[in-house]
């Protein structure tokens, strides 16, 4: 019958030497480096370049739309707007959710308009 070990594993013995060591730590010696700027092929969009109009201009009418709920929770918390008449809460919410879809994609239609590295048209969600 076979006797069980107090720990489950035990460390297995190798020769290592100093050659043997460096070419763990550099296992990647053989390929050329990557250059910062370089961009893989197999990851960039095959299909006409096309600057998405309805997109932007959705995301600029939602950006409007949950800065002015913003502006109208404002005016009621800080009793310009009646507080019986309106949920500041509720407009805060509302503005919240309809502001960051917004500032998303109007940043990104910004940025790839101002020729920013690592922006592209792509990333805007389109139909």
């Amino acid at each position: 019958m076979a006797t069980k070990r107090s720990n489950a594993y035990a460390k297995l013995k190798t020769e290592t030497s100093e050659e043997n060591e460096e070419d763990l730590y550099d296992a990647f010696k053989n390929f050329p480096p990557l250059k910062p700027a370089e961009r893989d092929p197999r990851f960039e969009s095959q299909l006409i370049k096309r600057t998405p109009w309805r997109e932007i201009v959705l995301a600029v009418f939602l950006l409007m739309m949950g800065t002015s709920m913003y502006v109208v929770a404002l005016l009621c918390h800080y009793g310009h707007i009646h507080p019986k008449r309106v949920s500041k809460g509720g407009f805060f919410g509302l503005g919240t959710l309809v502001f960051m879809p917004g500032f998303y994609m109007t940043r990104i239609a910004y940025y790839t308009w101002r020729g920013h590295k690592g922006y592209s048209f792509d990333y805007i969600p389109h139909q």
